[in-house]
Formats: C-alpha cells, structure tokens, sequence
C-alpha cells in the first residue's frame, strides 16, 4: 500500500508542469553597487582682487538599497519595477579671499553626499529555465526598458554663488551655510531619464526568490562627462 501511494506522488510530480515552480508575482529588497568613477574636480571665481576657491573630492562605487516587484503571468514576457536610492559621500573645501588678498573663511573639509532616487521600469524574456518539481527552480532573463531618476546636484562654485550672493568673497557662518545647503539641495533637484538593459539568473526555492542582475543604464547628467554606467544587483524576496 505504502509503496502503491509513493509510487502515484512520483508519478504526479514528474507531470507537474515545469512553469509553475515560478512564481506569478514577486516582491522583495535589493542590494547593489553601480560602476561609476567621479573625478576631483576644483574651480574659482575672481573680481578684481576677490577670489573664491571650490575643491571637491571624487568618489567611486556607489552602493544602492532598494525594492522590487515582477509580474509572471504574462504571455512570453514578465514585467518588472523596482526602485532604489544610491548614495555615496566625498569631501569639499571652500575658501574665500577678500580684496587684500587675505582669507576671509576658510573652514575645515566637509563631507557632503551624493544621493540619487532612481526607478527602472523592465520587460525581460526568459532565455533558459530548469525547474525542480514543487521546489522551484533555476531561469536566466534579459531584458531592457525605461529608467527616471532624481539627483541632488554636486557641490560647486556655482552653487556656493547662489547661496552667498553678493557675499560669496565675504566671511560666513559655517553653520548657517550648511543649513543653506540642504535647503539648496531639496529645492534643486535634478531630473533625467533614460533607457537599461540587464540580464540575471533567478533561483527560486519554495516561496524564496534569489536574482543576481547586471544592468547597464544609459543617461545623461547622472554622473559628470558620463552618458552610462553598469552596475550589479542582488535581490532577495518572495515569489506566488
């Protein structure tokens, strides 16, 4: 009897169709780090013998944390978005000098961050699957779409001009400079959009979802002399 019973869930798992191991929609977090390498940068502006210094660092890397969700239930084709914010942080140094020459305010190094809210909009096809009956399974995906971003502008001479106005070659209160500067930032937002590719492998076990994602992004004004950047993704999340 017992044998007669093993024998017929055998039998029903080897009929098991291959795509349901996958799930129809799935959600979860993301963890990445994008390939893109900003230079030090450094600029002034003088009037007769007024002079303002900007220097700012580089940086490299920036790491993303963010969400996602997909769609599987289309036809031949699954639909994704997903939504992070990347951050890194660089030092800057601004002085001044007034009409003798002399340093009007010169602070110490401060540290300021790049931040980015990005959302990526993904149709992907898959281009291999392997599935483990009730278990789940293994499927490699390629894809493209659309992406929209929301930067914070990069420190500059330029912004600190805005900031000071006529009293850019003047001394300052260092913190109510800073407090001006995140005031600036929230209300200088910079747009872009732009198109990705990507392709990644999907390892799912029972509920579980696992993706390890490469994707390259193509846009403008992200980072400096830059019209692209790749970066590698790791989601973990639950499928259904």
């Amino acid at each position: 009897m017992k044998s007669r019973v093993l024998l017929f869930l055998l039998m029903g798992l080897l009929i098991i169709p291959v795509s349901p191991t996958f799930a129809f929609v799935g959600f979860g977090l993301s963890l990445g780090q994008e390939m893109a390498t900003v230079d030090g940068y450094s600029n002034s502006l003088s009037e007769d013998n007024y002079e303002a210094v900007m220097t700012r660092g580089g940086f490299e890397n920036p790491y993303s944390l963010g969400g996602y969700l997909y769609l599987d239930f289309i036809p031949f084709i699954d639909l994704e978005a997903d939504f992070n914010l990347s951050a890194a942080t660089y030092d800057f140094n601004f002085s001044n000098y007034d009409s003798d020459g002399l340093l009007a305010s010169t602070p110490d190094d401060a540290e300021f961050t790049y931040a980015r809210g990005s959302a990526y909009l993904t149709a992907r096809k898959k281009l291999l699957g392997v599935g483990l009956p009730i278990l789940g399974g293994v499927k490699i995906h390629a894809g493209g779409g659309m992406n929209f971003h929301r930067t914070a502008p990069y420190m500059s001479i330029d912004m600190m001009q805005n900031l000071l106005g006529d009293d850019l070659y003047a001394s300052f209160d260092a913190q109510t400079m800073q407090d001006k500067i995140i005031e600036y930032v929230e209300d200088n937002l910079e747009s872009a959009t732009g198109l990705h590719i990507q392709a990644g492998i999907q390892v799912k076990l029972l509920v579980f979802d696992t993706f390890v994602n490469y994707r390259y992004t193509i846009a403008k004004d992200i980072f400096p002399d830059q019209n692209g950047f790749g970066a590698l993704n790791i989601r973990l999340g639950l499928g259904f």
